[in-house]
């Protein structure tokens, strides 16, 4: 507990973490550096590599990308996609990306890509030997199959977890699928075993209309209907934030376009759209391959799509798409080793088909799951664990600190008159980057922050909350902390 640690060791560290988190907030020049860039192959041909990364996050804006090839820069551009036109059959190339913020600092080198061009002669184009009929619009010059980035980001909405206060204890993502305003996220971005967070099944949503702008809450959407064992649940977009009713048809919405997510092999492209906490208020993007396949109860249907294309918290119930633009997955769980190694495990978009049929066919409200009454509500605690490691080499970080605020205390009151009165709890992590906190109270938000010497630190205001009838102990995985 705190009371066994000494004050002006807390202090001093808590210091350090305090100066870190919040220099950008001062006077002081921006010396934060941008997130680092997930970087993936999107595509290779014997006259083209194509690649793509995720976007970085910084407080005062990405200025650019500078992608390197072979150790030198090979472009700088402020997209998050380069094709690579010079290059030659039976070449090998490493690329890896590093971005830039508008006050000059620069990220780490995302993970490195090595590409070996196929030595095979470049196929010669055909001449089309006849032209469009002369009633017939002529066919847009993009090849079949490619996909509008831009168009389906605007598919993917911002999920806010509301309580029955309207409070928002939680954020996810979900996928706009008809023009009606029927939304598919994970059921665990609306309730749990016990019921939906917000009574009357209520969420706050955002539209990604700009995927350069901050996602703000526009509308209210309600429970349409899900399946808490599959994991997957469908919302309605009913009213705007001040409550008058509105007409989703009216919103002019882009729905997705499913694809059958039994057509897919090992090493097909997936691509990720959605909201991670990790990835700021803007939409973020991530890209990877099928990795394989999973049946858990060995019936011949799959239950989940492994892929190797990163998500993480906040992107849940978001939108997993194939090459031609398909939306034929949900991303929902991240699943860590006991070596830190990390997989990643999305829905196959097939098992929601007959929950979204059931939503669609309803003609009044759905029956809302409810919560226990608050007779069974646990006066209790829980345990919080977890690791904390490297961003870049997945490395354990020992002696780093997780602090969790008392509920009601603020990162910011913290900043104006620090008091170990306002820590709940104090862990540092040992040699296998591991930390330990007991007994935490349920029933309360918290604010959360982690640190530690020469890494930037995470620090958020009810980044915790701990259902009044939460009994089990949480385990939060991996925490990842990027080097300054």
């Amino acid at each position: 507990m705190l009371k066994s640690i000494k004050k002006r060791k807390f202090f001093a560290v808590m210091a350090l973490a305090v100066v870190m988190l919040f220099s950008s907030c001062s006077a002081k020049e921006d010396d934060k550096p941008p997130t680092a860039p997930v970087l993936t192959v999107k595509e290779v041909r014997s006259d083209m590599v194509s690649l793509a990364w995720s976007e970085s996050y910084d407080d005062s804006g990405i200025d650019e990308y500078k992608l390197y090839r072979n150790g030198s820069v090979l472009a700088a551009v402020d997209d998050t996609e380069y094709d690579d036109r010079d290059v030659a059959p039976g070449e090998q190339y490493e690329y890896y990306v590093i971005a830039y913020d508008k006050a000059g600092n620069k990220s780490s080198k995302s993970v490195r890509q090595t590409v070996k061009i196929d030595a095979e002669p470049i196929e010669a184009k055909a001449t089309p030997e006849s032209t469009p009929e002369p009633d017939q619009p002529a066919r847009p010059s993009q090849p079949e199959g490619t996909r509008d980035m831009n168009r389906l980001a605007k598919s993917t909405v911002r999920l806010y977890v509301l309580d029955d206060d309207f409070i928002c204890i939680g954020i996810g993502s979900g996928t706009i699928m008809n023009e009606q305003g029927y939304i598919l996220t994970n059921y665990h971005c609306v309730g749990d075993e016990y019921g939906l967070y917000n009574s009357e099944g209520y969420v706050a949503i955002a539209l990604t209309d700009d995927v350069r702008a901050i996602a703000q809450p526009q509308y209210i959407a309600q429970f349409r209907g899900g399946d808490p064992a599959l994991d997957l649940a469908v919302v309605q977009i009913t009213e705007d934030l001040n409550g008058n009713r509105v007409s989703a048809a009216d919103l002019k919405l882009t729905p997705v376009k499913l694809g059958n997510s039994d057509d897919l092999n090992i090493g097909d492209e997936i691509n990720i759209l959605g909201y991670p906490g990790v990835g700021g208020d803007t939409i973020t993007f991530t890209a990877g391959k099928v990795s394989g396949f999973v049946d858990e109860n060995y019936d011949n249907e799959v239950d989940w799509i492994k892929t190797d294309a990163i998500f993480s918290h906040g992107n849940s119930g978001g939108t997993a798409i194939n090459g031609k633009g398909e939306m034929i997955g949900v991303p929902t769980q991240k699943l860590i080793g006991e070596d830190v190694d990390i997989m990643f495990l999305l829905k196959p978009i097939n098992q929601a088909v007959q929950i979204l049929e059931a939503a669609y066919a309803q003609t009044g409200l759905p029956d809302v799951p409810s919560r226990p009454g608050p007779s069974n509500v646990t006066e209790g605690t829980i345990d919080i664990y977890g690791f904390i490691v490297d961003a870049f080499t997945l490395e354990p970080i020992e002696g780093a600190m997780f602090v969790i605020m008392r509920a009601g205390v603020t990162l910011e009151q913290f900043i104006n008159d620090p008091q170990d009165s306002m820590i709940q709890f104090y862990a540092e992590t040992d040699a296998d980057g591991f930390f330990y906190c007991y007994d935490i109270p349920v029933g309360n938000s918290y604010a959360v922050l982690v640190g530690a010497n020469g890494y930037s630190p995470i620090g958020e205001n009810d980044a915790i909350y701990i259902s009044p009838y939460e009994t089990e102990d949480w385990y939060l995985g991996s925490i990842y902390l990027e080097r300054k």
